[in-house]
């Protein structure tokens, strides 16, 4: 055989060999936007978050070539107000928020779903507990939720409709998931009842500050309050804009597939290591056992379904009624195939 041939042979390999690997689904592409913004529902050091504090804090989403702006806004209301506003390009935050806005006219598609559960409890205060034994005690108590609207106040909505009530027959005081929630079942008499998730609940318990009362950490729990499977956590943004920016989506969602597969096999000693100290230093032991009651709700497939978005169309009909006869297309609310190409990269 020529010289020349060999090296037509050659460079013919290395050419297909380049145009194979520019063709397989999730493989690295030109990225239309480098640096994005995430506006985060809530804090990024809450447990029901842990996928997405993995990606950031492990790197995974700079190995995708991004550089991520994170910023926690306290609730997933004004997280989602402030991606539609465009001070951010994505939110990290409760899916819920996709159905409720396509009526609206904003229609937004989740892109990376990590959490089937969403980790919300209903606690009170140990001082009341006596007083306040069953749901049906709160109506006309004032309850603490992280903001209006938000997930946490969704899922009091809910469990008072299952008691026969309505929203509107108990009070609510935003507290935010962060610390101030801890502190304001700490410094006692205005609140009757708080739902918050953790770590703060599990610290919160550790102390003996509260009663749980319905734990949504857990399938029975979240069977309870919703009747089966549903989508919580996730990455989302406007339609259009994951439509002008498919490589960008897909690589943080490359990043996010990969924290879940981390955290399939990770100890809790592992997962606590790999966080900033601020997540576990007030009382390491509090957040290993929260990693520990939290574990079964994350979405190890990543994966929508019409099914599960229908449920959470009925959840949150409780709050906004005129949603039940809204004009909603389930599968427009989110996208697997940024998913189903992240985990043939990450097997």
């Amino acid at each position: 055989m020529s010289t020349k041939l060999t090296r037509g042979l050659a460079l013919c390999g290395t050419l297909l060999a380049a145009l194979a690997f520019m063709t397989v689904p999730g493989a690295a592409q030109q990225l239309e936007k480098k640096k994005v913004i995430i506006a985060v529902g809530g804090v990024t050091g809450q447990v029901d978050k842990l996928a997405y504090a993995v990606a950031l804090h492990k790197g995974f989403f700079k190995d995708e070539g991004l550089e991520v702006e994170s910023v926690d806004f306290g609730s997933g209301a004004k997280a989602l107000q402030a991606m539609i506003g465009g001070s951010a390009d994505v939110t990290q935050g409760s899916f819920e928020h996709t159905v409720r806005m396509q009526p609206k006219g904003v229609e937004l598609v989740a892109f990376s779903i990590f959490a089937r559960y969403g980790g919300n409890v209903l606690v009170i205060p140990k001082a009341k507990a006596g007083e306040i034994k069953t749901v049906a005690d709160l109506k006309g108590k004032t309850i603490g939720i992280s903001s209006p609207g938000s997930a946490t106040h969704i899922f009091i909505a809910r469990l008072l409709q299952k008691a026969g009530m309505k929203i509107e027959d108990a009070k609510y005081i935003a507290v935010g998931n962060g610390p101030s929630a801890v502190a304001q079942i700490r410094k006692g008499g205005e609140l009757d009842a708080l739902v918050n998730l953790d770590p703060n609940i599990s610290e919160l318990e550790a102390g003996g500050d509260v009663v749980v009362m319905v734990d949504g950490r857990s399938p029975e729990g979240m069977k309870y309050v919703y009747g089966g499977d549903y989508l919580v956590n996730s990455l989302y943004a406007k339609a259009a804009w994951v439509k002008e920016n498919p490589n960008t989506v897909q690589a943080m969602t490359n990043a996010t597939v990969r924290a879940m597969k981390w955290l399939e096999k990770a100890t809790p000693d592992e997962i606590t290591a790999a966080m900033p100290a601020d997540y576990s230093k007030a009382n390491p032991e509090v957040y290993k056992a929260a990693l520990t009651k939290n574990i079964s709700s994350f979405r190890w497939d990543g994966l929508g379904n019409v099914e599960a978005v229908m449920r959470v169309l009925e959840t949150i009909a409780i709050f906004e009624p005129e949603l039940k006869t809204a004009k909603i297309d389930p599968a427009k609310t989110f996208d697997n195939q940024f998913t189903q190409r992240a985990r043939q990269k990450y097997p």
